[in-house]
Order: C-alpha cells, then structure tokens, then sequence
C-alpha cells in the first residue's frame, strides 16, 4: 500500500513537471540596430506588443546591435532568431552576391514581413555649405559604422557618383545616435544616413542644431538606381518635420523582418499577427511604422522565400 502510494505521488509530480515544460515560456532575440534609430524603435515597440499579448508563452528581447550587415551574420551563426535588414543586403546574403559571394548564398534565410522605406539622407550643418551631393567634397563627413548596412550601401553610392572617401577632408564611422551628436557639436559637417522618417534623433538635430537636409538631383537618383536596382526614388515628405519647407528628393530601401527556416513557425507567425493586428498602436510608439499596409508588408523588399509561420498569420488576416 505504502509502496503504491508512493509510486502514485511519483507520477504525479512527474506529470506536473511535464505540464510545465509544455508550458514553460520560450524567449528569442530581435537583432535592431543603434539605440537611439529607428530599427531599435521597432524592434522594441513590436516585442514590446508581442510580450504583452503572449504573457507567460513567449519573450521577445530587442537586442541593440550595429545594423544590418552583423545582424544578417548573427542570424546566421545563430545567435539571432529575428533581424531586421536593408532589402538590399537581404537580397544579397539570400543570393551570395557581393561581399557574400565567398560565404556563399544564406538558403536558410527566410522573409517575416516588409515594414518601411528608409531614405538616404544627407543631414548637414547649414553654415557648413553643403547645398548637394557634391558639395560634400572637402567637408568632414559621418559615412556609418563598419558593420552596418548603411555603411555598405553608402560605400556603393559614393562609387556610382564619382566620390571617394579621399574626398573628404575627415570621415567619421560613427553608430547614428553619435553622428547626430557630432552634427550638433561641430565634430563634422555633415552625416550620411540610411533611416525612416519621420526620425526623432533627426528631428531633433534639425530643431536644436541649426541643420538641414540635402537633396539629390534627379540625374543622381537616375544613376544610383540604375547601378542599383534594390533602391528606388523617393520623397522624404514635407510634414516629417517642421522646420523642412519642401519635400527632399531621394532614394530607399526598406527595412525588413528576417529570420531562419529553422525557427518555430509559431513564433514567427505570433510576431507577425501581433504587428499586423496592432499597427496603429505600434506606430505612436514608433512612427516609421505610420501608413503601413498588410498587402504591403506581405511583398514589398522581400527576396528570400515568405517563412511558414508568417505566410499563415498573412493568410489569417486575409492576405493569403
């Protein structure tokens, strides 16, 4: 009887302890970029929302990293679930192209979602005399962190519009939120982004520092996006800021949500539905999110095949 008794406790304990690794809450990790940027903002406001809504099941953490190039390497090797990543750099590392040419084609990488443009923008002090692209020539200029997406993408812009970084009378390759700063300070003339607008740490160089932003010409569009077909022209628009008079002509990308073929498609579809059901909400956290569209987010940037999880919660919100 004693024996039984025990062997009955026994096995209860032991399904408890079952029930509660069947239970038990599962974390990943969201590759961002710069604290002080946009993919942060994002990043933050959507596992943010997902916390909140999948309490006790799922933990996302937004981890702060050096933008698109490292997170596209993290996701890789592992030590990411989620990224997000320039549509140009996603292409190249889904096709080993360019720098991934010897690493070769990432065939596990897999598209989450297409979220907003990001433009490249040149924000100069305005006693520096930078009224165009060329005007940078001689100026002391921010071109990005080694390791980020908009380093590499800057490097190929300056290539197909005849500067070089011998050009400049200094470069700098600070992270956003440190280029932003050095405008401020008088560190350098001007910095070279790739970010969604509206930006609050543009913003506020903009209204505290006495900056402005710089346009291309349309010749300088033409010949960007025909040497690089993943961009497209673009208006950074008028009401993004209140000091801007008129829109600023440019050219994009868009950020984009990646993942592995490995990761759990409940997961996947957990972030998606989350984004898609809460957008509004999550663009007064993060206002590059503002205007986005599920048709949109299903399609637009993305190369690397549509993940399970995400290609379900598209189709539950109707956008088979």
């Amino acid at each position: 009887m004693f024996r039984s008794i025990v062997a009955s406790c026994i096995l209860i304990v032991a399904a408890a302890g079952a029930g509660a690794q069947d239970h038990e809450m599962r974390l990943f990790t969201f590759g961002a970029g710069d604290v002080t940027g946009g993919y942060y903002a994002t990043a933050a406001a959507i596992c943010d929302m997902v916390n909140r809504n999948e309490h006790g099941t799922l933990r996302c953490s937004p981890d702060p990293t050096s933008g698109s190039i490292y997170n596209l390497d993290a996701l890789r090797s592992g030590e990411l679930d989620f990224a997000l990543v320039q549509s140009d750099w996603h292409r190249r590392a889904y096709e080993g192209i360019g720098q991934y040419a010897r690493s070769g084609p990432m065939e596990d990488l897999r598209s989450v979602m297409g979220l907003y443009g990001e433009s490249l923008t040149i924000l100069a002090r305005r006693d520096a005399g930078v009224a165009s692209f060329a005007d940078l020539a001689g100026k002391r200029v921010d071109v990005g962190h080694p390791a980020s997406g908009r380093r590499a993408t800057l490097d190929q812009v300056l290539d197909v519009l005849g500067l070089t970084y011998a050009d400049f009378a200094q470069v700098a390759e600070f992270p956003v939120g440190t280029a932003l700063a050095a405008v401020c300070a008088n560190e350098i003339d001007a910095t070279l982004l790739i970010v969604g607008h509206p930006n609050a740490g543009v913003g506020r160089v903009l209204r505290d520092c006495d900056a402005v932003l710089v346009p291309l010409s349309s010749d300088e569009a033409s010949e960007i996006i025909a040497a690089m077909p993943d961009l497209k022209r673009t208006i950074i628009a008028r009401d993004s800021y209140p000091e801007m008079a008129t829109g600023i002509a440019s050219v994009a990308v868009t950020a984009t949500v990646v993942t592995r073929d490995d990761v759990d498609p409940d997961i996947v579809a957990s972030l998606v539905r989350n984004t898609l059901t809460n957008i509004d909400i999550l663009a007064l956290k993060a206002r590059v999110l503002e205007g986005l569209t599920p048709a949109e987010m299903r399609v637009v940037g993305l190369t690397a095949p549509l993940h399970p999880g995400a290609e379900e919660a598209f189709a539950a919100a109707g956008y088979p």
